[in-house]
């Protein structure tokens, strides 16, 4: 038996079109088109106006290739992407992605942006562009520890080796007495580290002979630090021997040092010194100190920036005679044999710092020269009477 297929189709599509009138009604009017299942006119502003309340608007689906390779869209054409699994809007500049209103938008490169006011993250009226309350992380740029994020004239920033972090600084004014054995001779700058650090310190401190000058009492100096809970004064470097001035001299004494990394905790410091016979010298001078607690880079952790005054020129002879006869048991060569010299300082320097530095301890240096001079002249005079 031969099929009728062209009264088949036709059978069939009489059927569709009566479901569809059955369920959903199509009303032309002047000023629109209304697809109702109510039969009710469109809205005045719709030139179509869709209604249903178990249906939807289903418009174009596209990949976002289909739709970004689609040639002059229309301002106000609406697609669904199908890889977004959302609806975008041709502006007549470009798609935008219609649920984002006034969030975050994502272009085809995956671009965030967002353009309508401040960002807060845990911050409820954020006060800046982007305001974040608690840790940020960042783990591009090679980031490591003890380095800070720099940016360049174009404002991208880097990682890169941070500078010499200043922690704290302190500073003392007064003397103390001189010792026979090993003590400060200056009231010592206290400074407290909250964390493993090292101090710079600097201190100065004015002596002067009594009437008869210093003979026998020879004086050593050298930069000290002691933790206060309960801890010695350590001395610093190679520290200045046998020093002696003339009769009715005052003279500035000052060094320069820094300690190596010190853990936590809380430190006097300042200019220390022992001497064979305080008596011979006068007690009633200026003093101060400044210290300054800084950590370096991590990369040049093993680096201490040592500082030290040493002079030869016109102490050689006295230099010699201190460690040839020591002013106590307990205070030149046996008193520097139970402490262990810091290491050298390596070849990275801290520019402005030791140019200031140096700069000081060629003014003293000066100074000690003629004290040297004086010295001598002295000495002359003597021989000669």
């Amino acid at each position: 038996m031969k099929t009728n297929y062209s009264a088949f189709r036709k059978n069939c599509v009489s059927i569709l079109l009566l479901v569809t009138i059955t369920f959903l009604t199509i009303e032309i009017y002047g000023q629109g088109v209304s697809v109702s299942e109510t039969n009710s006119p469109p809205d005045p502003s719709a030139m179509l106006d869709v209604e249903s309340t178990t249906k939807g608007f289903l418009p174009p689906r596209l990949t976002s290739a289909q739709r970004i390779a689609m040639l002059t869209p229309a301002s106000g054409l609406v697609v669904y992407d199908t890889d977004f699994n959302a609806l975008f809007v041709n502006t007549g500049e470009g798609w935008m992605r219609v649920d984002y209103g006034d969030k975050w938008q994502k272009d085809e490169d995956n671009n965030l942006t967002y353009n309508l006011g401040k960002v807060g993250i845990g911050v409820n009226y954020p006060e800046a562009e982007f305001e974040v309350n608690g840790q940020i992380k960042i783990n591009g740029g090679s980031p490591g520890a003890g380095k800070v994020l720099t940016s360049d004239a174009a404002g991208t920033a880097t990682w890169q080796n941070s500078q010499m972090s200043i922690l704290s600084t302190s500073q003392a004014t007064g003397y103390s007495p001189l010792y026979v054995d090993l003590n400060f001779i200056v009231v010592p700058a206290t400074i407290t580290l909250s964390e493993t650090a090292s101090i710079m310190i600097h201190s100065t401190r004015g002596l002067g002979a009594t009437t008869t000058g210093v003979t026998t009492g020879l004086m050593n100096l050298f930069m000290c630090y002691k933790n206060t809970n309960g801890g010695a004064i350590t001395a610093m470097g190679q520290g200045i021997y046998g020093l002696r001035v003339p009769a009715n001299i005052r003279i500035p004494f000052s060094l320069s040092y820094s300690t190596n990394p010190l853990p936590p905790g809380t430190y006097e410091v300042g200019l220390c010194g022992t001497c064979a016979d305080p008596t011979q010298w006068n007690s009633n001078e200026f003093s101060y100190t400044t210290a300054m607690a800084y950590k370096l880079p991590t990369a040049t952790s093993g680096f201490s920036a040592n500082v030290q005054q040493t002079y030869d020129g016109g102490f050689s002879g006295i230099r010699d005679e201190a460690r040839q006869n020591p002013v106590s048991s307990n205070s030149s060569a046996d008193f520097r044999a139970g402490y262990e010299p810091e290491q050298s300082p390596s070849a990275i320097s801290l520019e402005e710092r030791i140019d200031l530095l140096n700069k000081e301890n060629e003014r003293i240096k000066n100074q000690l020269i003629e004290i040297s001079r004086a010295i001598e002249k002295n000495a002359q005079t003597s021989d000669r009477n």
